[in-house]
């Protein structure tokens, strides 16, 4: 066919080869030498399947059907290693069917052009080795600092993660210590509500004894209604203290540590007194201090829940915890010392680190916590020391 010959001759000048398929993805013609961009051990002849020989077109059959279906131009696939060449693909529509206008078009064949750049691309190569060897010395310099910024953003996004994950830990950690400190704070208030409940229930017996033996005046009963009222308005006044002891703060604020404090000892002192520990508290009424006096009361009750843990493990006839403020520099102190022992010499340097614990059912979550409190979180410090016969514990604000 002498059209056929006119166009191998136009692709063979300008270094096409080509195949052109039906609608069924079946080859109808084909360019003389195109076998040699085909699947090694395919055989170009008509009829055959057009995916057999180039397995690049599996995946993309969707966008092939759009070219016969006029709903695509043509397309490229560009830089296909047809060893050794190089080659891009062009997909072009072929044979515009008969039976549609020209508005709406449908093919019968789609074209397959093979263009071999392996020369373009080698001359292209070419010239950017001349211009690089004009330029060596800056090149490898640029290549360092792009090398360098590439490393730095890579150390960056492991320094974000890495904090990320870390904040993510210390938030758990944070929760595991509050959670286990609800729990012991619901024994301690447990053991205040024991009391007012023996004596409402007291009050609650004479009352109906007195009234079954008709010996009940108005005198005893108003007394012993407002006995009853006592009783439970302490009840009420620690169920305020434990809920506001527990009531995360967002933002800072001015608070009074002496009476902060005093709200954390009314909560614990019955338990400390039935384990025989005594609670001690002085200092100056008038300081105040900025930050967040509920985390603040947590660590408080942290160091005074391991001055209790220590006595509980060797007990004696006068357990004692003192807790004074005093100003120092522009800055309040408070002191919270103990006679139950000290902190053994070779773990005090460690003792605030996460899961450092001296106890077999430590968590070792409380002092790092109090420490990220203070120092972290309030721009403050929190200091260790074995005193005689015992240990100090300082915070700084």
């Amino acid at each position: 066919m002498y059209l056929q010959e006119v166009f191998n001759a136009i692709f063979k000048n300008h270094l096409y080869e080509y195949f052109v398929i039906n609608r069924h993805f079946k080859i109808i013609e084909y360019s003389d030498e195109v076998s040699k961009y085909c699947e090694e051990g395919g055989n170009s002849s008509d009829e055959t399947d057009i995916f057999m020989l180039l397995p690049e077109l599996f995946g993309i059959e969707r966008e092939l059907q759009e070219v016969f279906d006029g709903l695509k131009d043509s397309f490229v696939i560009p830089y296909i290693l047809k060893d050794p060449n190089y080659v891009n693909m062009r997909i072009h529509p072929g044979r515009q069917e008969r039976s549609f206008s020209r508005d709406e078009k449908q093919f019968e064949t789609l074209i397959i052009l093979f263009e071999n750049v392996t020369e373009t691309a080698t001359v292209q190569q070419s010239l950017i080795q001349e211009r690089n060897e004009r330029t060596l010395l800056l090149e490898e310099l640029a290549d360092k600092n792009r090398q360098l910024k590439r490393f730095n953003e890579q150390m960056q996004e492991v320094v974000d993660e890495q904090i990320k994950l870390n904040l993510e830990k210390q938030k758990t950690v944070e929760l595991q210590s509050r959670h286990a400190q609800i729990g012991e704070m619901i024994g301690m208030i447990t053991h205040q509500w024991k009391q007012p409940l023996n004596a409402i229930n007291a009050i609650s017996t004479l009352l109906k004894l007195k009234h079954q033996t008709g010996k009940l005046d108005a005198e005893l009963f108003n007394i012993n209604i407002e006995n009853i009222f006592t009783q439970t308005e302490h009840m009420n006044q620690t169920v305020n203290d434990f809920q506001r002891f527990f009531n995360p703060r967002k933002e800072k604020v001015s608070f009074n540590l002496l009476e902060n404090i005093s709200t954390i000892l009314t909560l614990v002192e019955i338990d400390y007194k039935l384990n025989d520990i005594t609670l001690e508290l002085d200092g100056d009424e008038s300081i105040v201090v900025y930050g967040y006096p509920n985390e603040y009361n947590q660590v408080i009750l942290s160091i005074l829940k391991n001055a209790k843990d220590a006595f509980l493990a060797a007990p004696h006839d006068y357990m004692q915890i003192t807790i004074s403020l005093r100003r120092h520099n522009d800055r309040s102190v408070v002191t919270i010392k103990d006679n139950a022992g000290g902190i053994p010499d070779h773990i005090i340097d460690t003792i605030f680190d996460l899961y450092m614990t001296t106890k077999d059912e430590g968590s070792g979550l409380g002092l790092n916590i109090a420490k990220s409190v203070i120092e972290s979180n309030m721009d403050g410090r929190l200091d260790v020391r074995n005193i005689q016969n015992g240990a100090e514990f300082s915070i700084y604000l």
